[in-house]
């Protein structure tokens, strides 16, 4: 009996035993799968998540364009139907969204390419479609002191004269000269032209001959000279150009550009404003024009001793259409 009870206690043993080993089995089985499972699922993760794409950056570009003219930018990274192109300032250039950017006028201008949250910039300068010199004829005092009249010459004129006074206005021809000059000016940049302004004040002091050497200096394709018209008599009225001959001693060689541009800019001038063209006329005792080493005109827009021409060319709408005249000129000049 005894026996019998033993025996019973030792397989009661084995088999609580076996049953542990069985649980113990079973968790440990249960935590590996479940290790495996959570590490499948930061595979996928990261694989998801984990996806990156290319860093945006240029693969084509320009430093510089005129204006007028059209440059395309490239890009590499991002995704391209998602970029989105911009400028930070239209009025010097524009850009579409094929990244073709196109010069408006001069200056410098930040070209932007954008996908999602990434960002890259350029900046570009534009530059002028050409460079005009624009000298607003006289100013506020005149100078009687002499200086050559040509490279060379023996024959000596005063630096400035005094210029004009209007007839029924009283303006004086430095002001009225002044006032088309930077018309003129503001038409031409909007128009993607680079600009040289001889002078924007009254109260200066340059010669003639220093006027054209500035010109010479400032890197200028064309040199604008505005001039205001006098005559004894009150009915001489209309514009006319001023340009050198070819047998002038100093820029003959100038004279054919120098017609051309002046036929150019009086005959736009006049279609445009109204006023009697009176035609290009030689003249070769102009100190200005005599030093110029680019082609050049002066303007005569009209006769201040006149009352009606003198009143007309004060008032600021006409002289908007005066500078765009002129504008048209010279952009005919060019071809443009």
């Amino acid at each position: 009996m005894r026996r019998n009870e033993a025996v019973m206690k030792d397989l009661k043993r084995e088999i609580t035993l076996m049953a542990g080993i069985i649980v113990l089995s079973v968790i440990a089985v249960t935590t590996l799968g479940i290790s495996k499972i959570s590490n499948s699922l930061n595979v996928s993760s990261a694989a998801e998540t984990g996806e990156k794409t290319e860093k945006l950056a240029f693969s084509q570009i320009v430093s510089s364009l005129k204006a007028g003219s059209k440059s395309k930018f490239g890009i590499t990274g991002g995704k391209g139907e998602d970029i989105t192109w911009s400028v930070s300032d239209k009025k010097y250039a524009v850009i579409n969204q094929k990244g073709v950017l196109q010069g408006k006028r001069a200056g410098r201008v930040t070209v932007y390419a954008k996908s999602a949250s990434d960002i890259i910039s350029y900046t570009v300068n534009v530059e002028g479609k050409k460079k005009i010199a624009i000298d607003a004829g006289h100013q506020k005092q005149g100078d009687s002191s002499t200086e050559p009249v040509g490279p060379g010459s023996s024959v000596k004129k005063a630096k400035v004269s005094w210029g004009a006074t209007g007839v029924a206005t009283g303006v004086p021809e430095y002001q009225l000269t002044l006032d088309v000059a930077k018309k003129l000016q503001k038409e031409l940049v909007d128009r993607g032209y680079e600009v040289y302004m001889v002078r924007t004040k009254n109260n200066v002091n340059i010669s003639n001959k220093k006027r054209a050497v500035k010109v010479n200096k400032s890197g200028s394709d064309i040199y604008i000279r505005i001039h205001g018209d006098s005559a004894s008599s009150s009915s001489a009225r209309g514009a006319s150009a001023l340009y050198p001959s070819k047998s002038n001693p100093y820029v003959g060689k100038l004279s054919k550009k120098s017609l051309k541009l002046s036929k150019a800019v009086l005959n736009s001038y006049c279609d445009v404003t109204g006023i009697k063209n009176r035609g290009c006329i030689i003249r070769d005792d102009l100190t200005g024009t005599n030093w110029s080493e680019i082609p050049v005109t002066l303007i005569e827009m009209g006769f201040m001793s006149n009352s009606a021409e003198d009143k007309k060319m004060q008032k600021k709408a006409f002289q908007n259409k005066m500078a765009k005249g002129m504008a048209d000129g010279i952009d005919s000049y060019f071809g443009y």
